[in-house]
């Protein structure tokens, strides 16, 4: 389709299809202005494809909104009931083991049973023990807010990272005290596997 209309300068003004042209009568086309049709074309598509990206960021907003109260049903782990505290406490004891786990097999790696020693110990039982953890655990009132067996697999770890201690003291082999490592794991594994820790929402 062209539509051509005459301007003052009895020039030709034609628009077809998305070209634009001007045209003198009886002369040679002298200039020539194109506007193409595929610069058309892409902005189209760059508005067609803003909205559709728009659309699909809603739509996942809207899956998301559906599938996190289903995701989170999904882990039927039963929940320790811990304020904040509570629950930084046991975080930080976790963290606690998994560092001197890290260092006991560093040492046997390295073959330096006094370092495997002093990682085992510094979560052990009687690091447990001392006069501020003591006062800690009855300001937070741990005990009456975890289950038995919850404190039951914590203190059987500790209590198995003494023993670690001591046969690294003992001078015991390398691949016993990877073995009883690996039997104080499995505790690790147990418990995480019963338990979950959600943070609490704040009371309003």
């Amino acid at each position: 389709m062209k539509v051509c209309d005459n301007d003052t300068n009895e020039q030709i003004r034609c628009v077809d299809l998305g070209r634009e042209k001007i045209l003198i009568p009886g002369e040679e086309m002298k200039f020539s202005v194109t506007i193409t049709g595929g610069l058309l074309m892409a902005l189209a598509i760059n508005a067609c494809s803003s909205g559709t990206g728009q659309e699909e960021r809603n739509e996942d907003t809207k899956t998301r909104q559906v599938v996190s109260p289903a995701v989170e049903h999904l882990d039927e782990r039963e929940v320790l009931p811990f304020n904040q505290m509570q629950r930084a406490h046991v975080l930080k004891e976790m963290r606690n083991l998994l560092t001197a786990s890290q260092g006991i097999v560093e040492g046997l790696a390295k073959e330096d049973m006094k370092a495997v020693a002093e990682a085992a110990a510094a979560v052990g039982m009687q690091a447990m023990h001392t006069v501020e953890k003591k006062e800690n655990m009855k300001r937070l009132k741990m005990r009456q807010s975890a289950p038995p067996e919850f404190m039951k697999l914590g203190m059987g770890v500790h209590k198995a990272m003494d023993e670690i201690a001591q046969m690294a003291k003992d001078g015991k082999p390398a691949k016993d005290i990877q073995l009883k490592l690996a039997e104080t794991m499995n505790a690790c594994i147990a418990c995480h596997n019963a338990y979950q820790i959600p943070n609490p929402v704040p009371k309003p």
